[in-house]
C-alpha cells in the first residue's frame, strides 16, 4: 500500500482511568501499574494488580478493567504480527503476570519500562526516535526470551487433546488469511469437521459466530489504515477482505456507530485538537511527578566484576545445613539393585547425607500384596532396603505415594514412561497395610531406630485444583497419621509435595483447610523445578523459567501462604529440587550446575529445614541411549561413579565449619569458633536465550559456553576482622571448566564412547578440584582474602592459623 505509514509495533498509553467493559483485541496488551490498584477480569479469572505489577493479556483474550480513583498505569499494545513473523509461528502466547510469579526478569522489565516512560517524557511523546524504538525492542526481547510460550511447550497430549489443539488454531488461521475470501464451509472442510460443529465451537469459545469473528478481525485492520494512512476507503475495504464497500460500511457502522468516512474525519480532527493542547496534559504531569528524583527509589550501583564484603569473626551463630539432610535415591525397587547401592555407598562416604528418600514401596516389584485377605504381607524386600541404609548409617524418608516411573528427554518428552496404576482402591486397605507395616518396623528395628525416621504422603498435583478432592487427601492423611503416631510419637510425617510452579492460588486454600484438620503435618513438603506451568485456552503448557532465583521465590511464596494459613510453626522441606527434570541435558554435567547449586543454597540460607537434591546417581536414568560416559543425567555421580561438579558443590558445602559468620549471594563465611575459617563462593552465570530456545536434549556439549549470558570473571574480596594476629595458611580448592570438570576432560578426549576400566580410573583421578596454598600474615587483626573466579567457577577456601 503506497503511502501507508503503519502504526508502531509497540504503542504506549499512560492512563489515569481504567473502566473498560469486556472486549478483546488482536494484539498483546501489557499493563504496568505505577500508582493505585487495577482489577483485570479474563473469563472466570480475576487478577488484582498493585503498584509495580505487570500483566500481559494475550491476543483475542476477552478482558475487562476496573481501577481505583488514584490509578496511574501504562498500557503497551504490542503487535502480534511482529512477534509471529520473528518466531515464524502463529501459535504465540506470553505468560507474564507478576501477581502470580516474581523473578528477576520482572525487575529487568520494570527497568526498561521506566526508561521508556522517561524517554516519552523527555521527547514529549515523540515515538519517531531511535531511543524509543530501541527500548521498545528491548521490551519485546525480555518478554519473548523470558515469558514466551509456544506449541513446543505444550505438555504431552492424548489423541483427543491433539484433535482439540487443532481446533484451537482456528483463530491463528483466520488471522493470517483474513484478507482472503474464506468462509465457514472452507474452514470446516480444511479441518475435516462439520459446519454445525464448527459453528457451535465459535459460539462456545468466542461468544460470537464465525462471520462476526472474521468481521471483527477485518475491521481491526481496517481501522488501523483509516487512522494511519490516506488510502481510499474503497481500497481499504477490498484489501481487508470485504466483498464490497457496502458490506464494509454496514459492518463498520454496526461496530462503531458511524460510517468509515465519518470515523476517519472525526479521528483526524481529534488528533489536530490534541496537537493544539498543552505540551503536558494531566496524565503526563502525574507521570512527571512520578519520575521526580525524590519519588524514585534509587538502587546502589555495584560493579559486576568486583564483590567486596567485610565481617567480624567474633559474630558467629550455629550454621544451618539444610543441604546435608536429604538425597533422593529413586523408586524403592532401584535400591534393590547392587549397582545403585554401590553409588549410595559412594555418595554417603563422600557427601554424608542424613536421609535417603525413596518411593513406590507398594509397587509390584516390592512383592507387598495389599489385597492379601489374611493381611499377611511380605515386607522382605523393603527390609532389605532398610537394612542396607541402616548399615550405612543412613535414615530413610519413605514417600508412601505411587509415582510414575519416567526418564525425561525434556519436560514435554519422555524417553521412557510407565504410568503407575492406583494400588489402593479402598481406605480400609490403607488402614490394614499401615497397621501391619508400623507393627513390623517397630518389631524388627526397635522403637529408638524408627523414632528417627520420616514419612511423606504425596498428593497428585491435579487434586489440588479440584476442591472436592481435598477431603480425600485429608481423610487419608488423618488415617495414616493416627496409625503412625500410635506406634511412634517421634517419627515425622508430612506432605503433600506442593509444586511451586503450578496451582499456587489453589495451594493457599488447600493449606488453610489442612490447618483446620484433626491431624496437622510435621512438615510441608514442596517440589521445585525451574519450570512455569499453566493452562491457556484449555491447553496445558510447561516452559523453562528464566528466573535465576526460582527456588528462592518458590520457597518464599509457600512460606507466605503457610504463615497466612496459620502453619508458621510447621517445618518446610524441599523434598525434590533441581534446575531441570531432563535426564538428557548436558547442563547437568557442567561446572555451571555446581555453581547453580551453591548459588541457590545461599539464596535460601536459613529459610527451610531440609533440601533434597534430585537425584543421587545417573544409574537410575540409564536407557538404550546412555552408552557414553555422560548422558546429561541429573545425578551427582555419573553411571561410572565419577563425582560431577554438582557433587563437588555439596562436597565444598560440607567442608564449611559449624558456625555462621555471614554471607551474600556469592559467598558464605564460617568458622570453627577458634582459629579456622571456611568460605564457599561462586560465579554462577545466568543461562541465556540460546539455552531457553533449544530443546533440553539438543544442547551441544561441544559448545556449552554459548548457553550462558556472558563469560565475565569475578573478583571477590572478603575482609575478616578481629582475627588473632600471626601467620595463616590459605588453601583454595577450585572447580572450573579447566580444572576437574568431567565434561571438559571428556571433551579433551574427543568425547570417545569406548572407555576401558583404566580410562574410568583416570577420570576418577583427574576429576578433582585444583588446590592452591599460600601463606598470609595477619596484622592488627585484619586480613583481606582475594580470589579470582572464572565464569561458573566455584571454590572453597580454608583459612587457618598455623
Amino acid at each position: 500500500m503506497d503511502g501507508y505509514a503503519r502504526k508502531e509495533k509497540l504503542r504506549i498509553q499512560i492512563l489515569n482511568r481504567a473502566e473498560e467493559d469486556e472486549h478483546f483485541h488482536q494484539d498483546f496488551e501489557l499493563l504496568y501499574i505505577l500508582e493505585g490498584n487495577l482489577t483485570v477480569k479474563t473469563g472466570e479469572k480475576t487478577t488484582h494488580m498493585t503498584e509495580e505489577d505487570i500483566l500481559v493479556l494475550n491476543a483475542n483474550k476477552k478482558h475487562s478493567l476496573s481501577g481505583s480513583d488514584n490509578i496511574l498505569f501504562v498500557k503497551l499494545l504490542i503487535s502480534y504480527e511482529l512477534i509471529s513473523d520473528v518466531y515464524q509461528s502463529l501459535d504465540i502466547i506470553i505468560w507474564c503476570d507478576s501477581t502470580r510469579d516474581e523473578s528477576e526478569s520482572f525487575e529487568d522489565l520494570r527497568i526498561v519500562l521506566k526508561k521508556l516512560l522517561s524517554q516519552y517524557l523527555n521527547t514529549r511523546g515523540n515515538t519517531a526516535d531511535f531511543g524509543h524504538i530501541s527500548l521498545c525492542y528491548r521490551i519485546m526481547e525480555i518478554l519473548t526470551v523470558n515469558f514466551l510460550v509456544s506449541s513446543l511447550n505444550r505438555d504431552n497430549m492424548s489423541e483427543k487433546d491433539r484433535f482439540e489443539s487443532r481446533i484451537l488454531q482456528i483463530n491463528n488461521y483466520i488471522r493470517s488469511n483474513y484478507n482472503q475470501p474464506i468462509s465457514l464451509n472452507d474452514l470446516a472442510d480444511k479441518l475435516y469437521l462439520s459446519n454445525g460443529y464448527l459453528s457451535r465451537f465459535f459460539k462456545k469459545n468466542f461468544g460470537m459466530s464465525f462471520a462476526e469473528y472474521l468481521a471483527n478481525i477485518r475491521l481491526y485492520h481496517a481501522v488501523d489504515e483509516l487512522l494511519y494512512s490516506n488510502v481510499p476507503i474503497t481500497r481499504i475495504a477490498y484489501d481487508n477482505g470485504f466483498a464490497s464497500v457496502a458490506i464494509f460500511n454496514k459492518s463498520f457502522k454496526k461496530a462503531y456507530g458511524e460510517t468509515p468516512s465519518v470515523f476517519r474525519k472525526k479521528s483526524k480532527e481529534q488528533l489536530l485538537e490534541k496537537d493544539k493542547a498543552e505540551s503536558l496534559n494531566a496524565v503526563e504531569k502525574r507521570l512527571e511527578s512520578f519520575f521526580a528524583p525524590q519519588n524514585i527509589k534509587q538502587k546502589k550501583s555495584q560493579s559486576k566484576n568486583l564483590i567486596s564484603a567485610c565481617y567480624s569473626v567474633q559474630h558467629k551463630i550455629q550454621l544451618k545445613t539444610c543441604w546435608k539432610k536429604l538425597l533422593n535415591a529413586g523408586p524403592a525397587e532401584d535400591l534393590l539393585r547392587s549397582e545403585v547401592r554401590e553409588h549410595i555407598i559412594l555418595l554417603n562416604e563422600s557427601l554424608g547425607f542424613e536421609y535417603v528418600r525413596f518411593w513406590n514401596i507398594f509397587s509390584k516389584q516390592m512383592l507387598i500384596d495389599i489385597k492379601n485377605p489374611d493381611a499377611e504381607y511380605n515386607f522382605s524386600r523393603l527390609d532389605g532396603i532398610l537394612d542396607f541404609l541402616i548399615q550405612q548409617g543412613i535414615k530413610p524418608l519413605i514417600e508412601l505415594g505411587q509415582k510414575p516411573r519416567r526418564i525425561q528427554k525434556s519436560v514435554r518428552k519422555a524417553l521412557y514412561f510407565e504410568e503407575v496404576s492406583p494400588v489402593f482402591t479402598e481406605l480400609q486397605e490403607w488402614q490394614m497395610i499401615m497397621e501391619a507395616l508400623m507393627s513390623h518396623l517397630i518389631n524388627r528395628y526397635g522403637q529408638d531406630q524408627v523414632d528417627t525416621w520420616q514419612m511423606e504422603l504425596w498428593l497428585d498435583e491435579q487434586m489440588i485444583e479440584r476442591d472436592n478432592d481435598y477431603n480425600d487427601y485429608f481423610t487419608l492423611f488423618n488415617l495414616i497419621s493416627k496409625i503412625v503416631k500410635n506406634y511412634s510419637r517421634k517419627i515425622k510425617l508430612g506432605g503433600c509435595g506442593i509444586q511451586t510452579n503450578f496451582a499456587l492460588n489453589s495451594t493457599e486454600k488447600f493449606l488453610q483447610k489442612w490447618n483446620q484438620q484433626e491431624c496437622r503435618p510435621d512438615f510441608i513438603s514442596i517440589l521445585n523445578y525451574a519450570y512455569m506451568r499453566g493452562e491457556e485456552d484449555l491447553e496445558m503448557y510447561s516452559k523453562r523459567s528464566t528466573d535465576n532465583a526460582f527456588l528462592y521465590h518458590g520457597v518464599s511464596s509457600v512460606k507466605k501462604m503457610m504463615n497466612e494459613a496459620g502453619m508458621e510453626d510447621i517445618k518446610l522441606y524441599v523434598t525434590e529440587w533441581n534446575l531441570t527434570v531432563s535426564d538428557r541435558n548436558y547442563i547437568n554435567d557442567t561446572c555451571f550446575k555446581g555453581a547453580y547449586i551453591i548459588k541457590n543454597i545461599l539464596d535460601i540460607y536459613g529459610e527451610i529445614d531440609v533440601l533434597g537434591y534430585f537425584l543421587g546417581s545417573d544409574r537410575v536414568s540409564e536407557y538404550f541411549d546412555s552408552n557414553a560416559l555422560l548422558h546429561g543425567g541429573t545425578g551427582l555421580l555419573t553411571k561410572d561413579g565419577i563425582l560431577k561438579p554438582a557433587g563437588f558443590a555439596f562436597d565444598f558445602l560440607n567442608q564449611l565449619y559449624g558456625y555462621y559468620v555471614g554471607h551474600s549471594q556469592n559467598h558464605l563465611v564460617t568458622t570453627d569458633g577458634r582459629r579456622a575459617y571456611g568460605i564457599i563462593c561462586h560465579n554462577q552465570k545466568k543461562l541465556n536465550y540460546n539455552y531457553y530456545f533449544t530443546e533440553e536434549d539438543k544442547l551441544e556439549k561441544e559448545h556449552i559456553w554459548k548457553y550462558f549470558e556472558d563469560q565475565d570473571g569475578m573478583e571477590l574480596k572478603i575482609e575478616l576482622k578481629d582475627l588473632d594476629n600471626g601467620l595463616y595458611q590459605m588453601k583454595t580448592y577450585r572447580m572450573n571448566e579447566q580444572s576437574g570438570s568431567v565434561l571438559s576432560i571428556w571433551g579433551e578426549m574427543d568425547y570417545v564412547k569406548e572407555l576401558s576400566r583404566s580410562d574410568i580410573k583416570y577420570f576418577r583421578r583427574v576429576c578433582e578440584p585444583k588446590l592452591m596454598i599460600q601463606k598470609v600474615e595477619v596484622k592488627k587483626g585484619q586480613a583481606v582474602l582475594e580470589v579470582q573466579l572464572e565464569a561458573n567457577e566455584f571454590a572453597f577456601i580454608r583459612f587457618i592459623k598455623i
